[in-house]
């Protein structure tokens, strides 16, 4: 553990998924470790049953240096350089370089300007650089032979490519309606969404989709003057629209029911109980405008689920869920990241700070008749102009867990979230002094419809608000169209008793396995079955990983036991 190596006065800097440690020290510190090697290879003294230090030092399988090749990061691995040699010593790449957070910043400024020199002398050219309380880095353009010989300096974390830069999103948005492919005709029998937020505006791209709209309490009006509820009903109706626009063809999943439970500030009604604003707008639009399936893309971040009884708001729904037959999907919910106290750690502490207490699904995702869904990045966020400089760094690969979801369980340990889906990620910005979501920064988000589409067509999001109504678009598409509106609530929990006895080894189960993360994202995400969503089990325990590390992260799913999957399977 961290803490016995913080004992010898070691610091752990890294620690990989393969279990691989990487440790500094100075001298002192690194004599006394091998003053207890030195003790355990002395044997057994009299009247100890075992060596000095054994269960310490028999579960150490390899001690070495840190190699050239360690520190060759990912992105420049899946092109095929793994090793130093492979670097062709004329060829010239442009590369980002980081040091180990080892010292004081004026220690890690020092090294950095002596490899900046280096780099100079040898004929390269330092395009950018950045000292942070962690994060040291610089940008380089140098030759092959320059970087070989980077990668034998101890100070050196990793050498990598920079990241790659999502240019798609910002050429949409620039389109006008002019320039977006046809749009088709959604038909009177397409499923009606019920969408439970701000309101939907009658944009151009949801001409002919909206059946009808509500307020709840009527005062409210039907108006979205907040914009969360058009930005979540884009979603609910188009799924990913970066898709579909590249594909040329503009395809509505469904129909569109609004009801405007908040204002425009994002704010309940002050006169009325959430339990009851819920209970009249579901049912409102189930009976008038014959809803089967609900969004609540909304929470109360103040009301973390903390293992025992879920709030009245998680309480309705679950009972809505039974009494209309329908499926109501939930968002689990966002949390910035908290984990220390500087901006950096929002990079280097990920996603250890996901599995923080304070970071558990928040009310009304822990309801046990909803399916609550989480988020995954869709990839690093970063847009072409922050790609440019060294500061901007991106916190997220593709299917990796967004930095600001939450996780589970629920009640009674059970699985929380039931699913995940794409909800964009988050961007470390220095230069601005904050972390850049999707609102502020398009490339981090997810695209979607903007409420005042007079100044513009679309605009962008990060957050589970943006994951559930993913969830919804797949859910009528491929699954409320089969079944007839009594078998709702039970098709719900088939779904969930499916979707973890697919991922059920058939023998030898174990009720904890690892898998990576983008693995099990992309398997999942492969399966196809009318009766099936999707997705992937979200609730999950992260392994401690190397804050910097740029191998592949995974995550430790915890299934249900067999019985538990049979269970359910029959309840249903």
């Amino acid at each position: 553990m961290e803490e016995d190596w913080e004992r010898l006065g070691l610091t752990l800097l890294a620690s990989d998924e393969d279990k691989t440690l990487i440790l500094f020290a100075s001298n002192d510190d690194l004599q006394g470790f091998r003053d207890r090697l030195q003790a355990y290879a002395q044997g057994t003294p009299p009247g100890q049953a075992a060596p000095s230090y054994n269960g310490f030092i028999t579960r150490i399988e390899e001690i070495g240096a840190v190699k050239p090749r360690d520190r060759i990061g990912l992105r420049l691995r899946e092109e095929g350089l793994t090793l130093p040699e492979d670097f062709d010593a004329d060829r010239v790449f442009v590369l980002d370089l980081e040091l180990w957070d080892i010292g004081r910043r004026e220690l890690r400024t020092r090294k950095l300007e002596q490899i900046a020199e280096y780099i100079d002398a040898r004929g390269g050219e330092v395009l950018d650089r950045y000292v942070g309380p962690s994060i040291t880095m610089l940008r380089a353009r140098m030759s092959g032979n320059v970087i070989q010989t980077l990668l034998t300096v101890e100070d050196v974390a990793d050498v990598d490519l920079p990241p790659e830069p999502d240019i798609v999103t910002g050429e949409a948005f620039e389109l006008t309606i002019a320039d977006l492919p046809e749009i088709d005709d959604v038909g009177d029998d397409a499923p009606v969404i019920g969408i439970i937020d701000s309101g939907v505006n009658d944009h151009p791209l949801l001409a002919g989709a909206i059946v009808g709209a509500i307020g709840v309490p009527e005062r409210l009006g039907t108006a979205d003057d907040w914009g969360h509820g058009t930005r979540v009903a884009g979603v609910s109706l188009f799924g990913d629209l970066r898709d579909q626009i590249a594909a040329g063809a503009l395809v509505r999943a469904g129909r569109i029911a609004s009801a405007k439970v908040v204002n425009e500030r994002g704010q309940f009604d002050e006169r009325r109980l959430i339990a009851s604003q819920m209970r009249e707008a579901l049912t409102a639009l189930n009976q008038r405008f014959g809803c089967r399936l609900f969004v609540v893309a909304l929470g109360d971040p103040k009301r973390p689920y903390d293992g025992g009884k879920v709030g009245p708001w998680a309480a309705t729904l679950d009972e809505l869920a039974r009494e209309l037959d329908s499926v109501i999907i939930v968002s689990a919910g966002n949390r910035a990241p908290r984990s220390g106290n500087r901006l950096e750690q929002a990079v280097t502490e990920y996603p250890g700070y996901l599995l923080e207490p304070a970071n558990r699904l928040c009310e009304p995702a822990g309801a046990m008749n909803v399916l609550t869904v989480g988020a995954l990045a869709h990839g690093e966020g970063l847009g072409p102009d922050l790609v440019e400089h060294v500061h901007a760094r991106p916190i997220t690969r593709a299917f990796e867990p967004a930095p600001f979801t939450r996780i589970g369980p629920g009640i009674g340990g059970s699985i929380k979230p039931d699913l995940v889906d794409v909800g964009g990620t988050m961007v470390f910005d220095p230069a601005v002094g904050r972390l850049r979501l999707g609102e502020d920064l398009p490339t981090a988000g997810v695209l979607t419809l903007h409420h005042l589409f007079l100044d513009r067509l679309f605009t962008a999001g990060s957050g589970t608000s943006y994951a559930a109504p993913r969830v919804a678009h797949k859910e009528q598409r491929r699954f409320l169209r089969a079944f007839p509106a009594r078998l709702q609530t039970s098709s719900v929990r088939c779904l969930q008793a499916r979707r973890a006895s697919r991922m059920r080894p058939s023998s030898g189960f174990k009720p904890s396995v690892t898998m990576p993360c983008v693995q099990s994202a992309a398997m999942a995400l492969s399966i196809q079955s009318e009766q099936h969503i999707p997705m992937i089990i979200a609730s999950c325990c992260t392994p401690r990983m190397n804050w910097r590390s740029t191998t592949l992260r995974s995550i430790n799913c915890r299934f249900p036991s067999c019985s538990r999957v049979a269970a359910v399977a029959a309840s249903a």
